[in-house]
């Protein structure tokens, strides 16, 4: 008699989990960069909260968390703050602050707002991405030309100098230097938690070099350089994201005329007035700061020796504040080197702008190769049906590209040919 070795039937319930298209979607894992920009509010308030609640509850820990919260190191007896080892503290809390508003102002103010605008998901991101950056800027470009403006170097390059190794800062100017280099440090941060753009490296070179060059420059004594390059810098930086906004909410026109202004302004800041401060720092140093050693309490010049030993004396500031300072040849030429290494990163992106306008009066085609997202279209995906023909669910990560690519060379983006006004070729004119 044959023996029966086929399985035993499935149940109803197993024969239901087999064919059940959600048994068969893999789980999705979180990615530590994805756990980070979903809990980046919780963990800067929190930090901040435990910090603050010790500063209260605890006055006897009070020398210890103080520096947290206010600047350092006040002379009673001139008016004026210097600087100290307690200044990292304040820039650590600033950097927590600067993630949780940024965070908070993005997915609780901006990202709605564009949501009830009518953008898509991409859009309604980038949105909110550059309407953090306006109210940054917007703050922090007009603060600084305040002080600028207020100051005994307004309009005069050779004018930086003349104070220098004094040691003696505002609070507004201590204030101002410390926020702007926590901005910067937490620039690094967001730009490698976000996606990935296509001049993610230039980005990350670009925020590097501003950091090390505010922390070593603050060090150093040079609060008005610092000032000065930095409103040159974020002028710029406020009327990109000016056109962005009015071409994402559909003011056309606007956008057109924002970008003009922007091209013009980024000529005259970060390629006219910038190199004429990098020739002020060629020139006009060694005859404003004579090579030398400084006391770093008195500023008095102690020797007219500027290299007192080989390498050591370059982290003299570093490791003792009331220690000697020396400026020459070799101090000035790193200082001016970064400097440098700025400009040349903004001639590569000016160049870019430079080409997309080129690439307009040759082919009637423009596309900005500074980013690849603001005008990109996105895959509507809440319009295609839940199941495909053969019962699978269909998957919410289909990409724009693949979605062109599979339709084939019909569904790329179209080439317009229509000449319309320059500016709007650029970036502000919507893609159909």
């Amino acid at each position: 008699m044959a023996v029966d070795t086929s399985p035993p039937p499935l149940s109803v319930t197993e024969l239901n989990a087999c064919v059940s298209p959600s048994a068969q979607r893999p789980v999705k894992v979180t990615t530590f960069r994805e756990w980070v920009v979903s809990n980046q509010i919780g963990i800067s308030l929190t930090t901040l909260s435990m910090l603050l609640a010790v500063h209260h509850l605890y006055p006897s820990l009070a020398p210890y968390t103080t520096p947290f919260f206010q600047l350092s190191y006040y002379q009673p007896s001139q008016g004026v703050y210097i600087q100290g080892k307690d200044d990292i503290y304040f820039v650590v809390s600033s950097i927590f602050a600067f993630t949780a508003i940024r965070a908070m102002a993005i997915e609780w103010v901006f990202l709605p707002s564009a949501q009830w605008l009518g953008l898509k998901r991409k859009a309604s991101v980038r949105l909110a991405e550059q309407a953090w950056m306006w109210i940054y800027y917007a703050f922090f470009w007009t603060f600084g030309m305040y002080i600028w403006s207020q100051s005994n170097y307004w309009m005069d390059f050779k004018a930086i100098w003349a104070e220098w190794p004094a040691r003696g800062v505002t609070g507004s100017m201590k204030w101002y230097l410390l926020a702007q280099l926590a901005f910067w440090i937490q620039q690094i941060f967001v730009i490698n938690i976000e996606e990935p753009r296509k001049d993610h490296y230039q980005m990350l070179t670009h925020h590097f070099i501003t950091s090390t060059l505010l922390a070593s420059a603050y060090i150093y004594s040079f609060y008005n350089v610092s000032n000065v390059v930095l409103s040159l810098m974020d002028v710029v930086d406020l009327l990109l994201p000016t056109a962005k906004i009015l071409k994402y909410i559909g003011f056309e026109l606007s956008c057109n005329i924002a970008f003009g202004v922007m091209m013009v302004v980024w000529a005259v800041s970060r390629h006219i007035s910038y190199p004429l401060l990098l020739w002020s720092i060629f020139k006009d140093v060694p005859d404003a700061m004579p090579y030398g050693c400084y006391s770093g309490t008195t500023a008095e010049m102690i020797s007219t020796n500027g290299y007192p030993d080989k390498i050591t004396h370059l982290f003299y500031p570093f490791l003792d504040l009331d220690g000697p300072i020396c400026m020459n040849r070799t101090i000035k030429w790193i200082f001016l080197s970064f400097l440098l290494a700025l400009q040349v990163l903004s001639i590569i992106w000016f160049t870019m702008v430079i080409r997309v306008a080129v690439g307009v009066l040759r082919t009637g085609n423009a596309e900005d190769s500074r980013s690849d997202d603001e005008e990109e279209e996105e895959l509507d995906i809440d319009s295609l049906p839940k199941d495909a023909p053969n019962g699978s669910a269909v998957s919410a990560d289909v990409s724009s590209a693949e979605f062109r690519r599979s339709n084939g060379p019909s569904s790329a983006r179209p080439r317009r040919t229509d000449r319309k006004a320059l500016l709007g070729r650029i970036g502000c004119d919507t893609r159909t």
